[in-house]
């Protein structure tokens, strides 16, 4: 009973705790000029419909900067996206 209990234990440890997998990228801004709009956006990437309302919520932006933070068991996913597009006045 005891070494059951331990193994058990000891799978969920091994699964439970596996290393974070970070992942960014960052793209060139489009212009250097200080007229550009930005907004970052967090939120799981598990999730058809959150994914699909950032997407048409930012159509038309550029992405200039995504950064995802993951286990190697994928139980949490997290992600930011960084959107930019010029100024309208």
């Amino acid at each position: 009973m005891k070494i059951g209990i331990i193994l058990f234990l000891s799978l969920v440890f091994l699964n439970g705790c596996a290393p974070a997998n970070i992942s960014s990228n960052l793209r060139h801004p489009s212009d250097s000029s200080t007229s550009m709009q930005t907004r970052c956006v967090p939120l799981t990437t598990g999730n058809k419909k959150v994914m699909s309302d950032v997407t048409e919520e930012f159509d038309g932006w550029k992405v200039v900067y995504t950064s995802e933070y993951t286990t190697g068991n994928k139980a949490t996913t997290a992600m930011v996206m960084c959107f930019e597009r010029p100024y309208s006045k």
